[in-house]
């Protein structure tokens, strides 16, 4: 009998943590840089439709820093995010150093319009899924930093902050 109810208790425990881990993500993700076979590498062409009707081709960006991120309306990482992507967008209109581009993770183009109008944003926004594919894309929201030359020097996981980019923009 008591074995049964010790087993319970850590198989209760067990899953708790589980589910705790699935609601709040891993520990350390926020803001984090990690690891990517793409850095030092050249990006992956990116191309295609925007959800506004336009066209979208990285190649045009040469010259500029370019950030690429991730997103899905349902990732309450994205939804925190989203204004500092806004004052990014910003700054780099400002500047003409930066430009945006998001690519949608596994969602419907209506609820990213949504989002978009509730939010602010005026960056393209790219609904492609095989650009997740070449992106490794695992979680969102996820980032890349491309610099001028148009090679990927930073894979932001989680949130990102518009200083953080900027800082690493301005120390390049």
């Amino acid at each position: 009998m008591n074995r049964a109810r010790n087993s319970a208790i850590v198989v209760g425990g067990v899953l708790v943590g589980l589910i705790a881990l699935l609601a709040f993500g891993a520990p350390g993700r926020d803001n984090e840089t990690a690891a990517s076979q793409l850095l030092g590498r050249r990006v992956p062409a990116i191309s295609g439709p925007t959800l506004d009707g336009g066209t979208y081709d990285i190649d045009l960006a040469a010259g500029r820093w370019v950030l690429i991120n991730f997103f899905a309306t349902w990732c309450a990482g994205c939804i925190t995010e989203h204004p500092e992507l806004v004052a990014l967008d910003q700054w780099g209109a400002t500047n003409g150093e930066l430009e945006l581009v998001s690519v949608v993770f596994d969602d419907q183009p209506e609820n990213v319009a949504a989002l978009f109008e509730k939010l602010g944003g005026t960056w393209p926004v790219l609904n492609a899924p095989s650009t997740a594919v070449d992106f490794q894309i695992r979680q969102v929201p996820e980032s890349f930093l491309v610099n001028p030359d148009g090679v990927v020097v930073a894979h932001i996981i989680s949130g990102i902050t518009a200083d953080q980019v900027i800082g690493q923009i301005e120390a390049s």
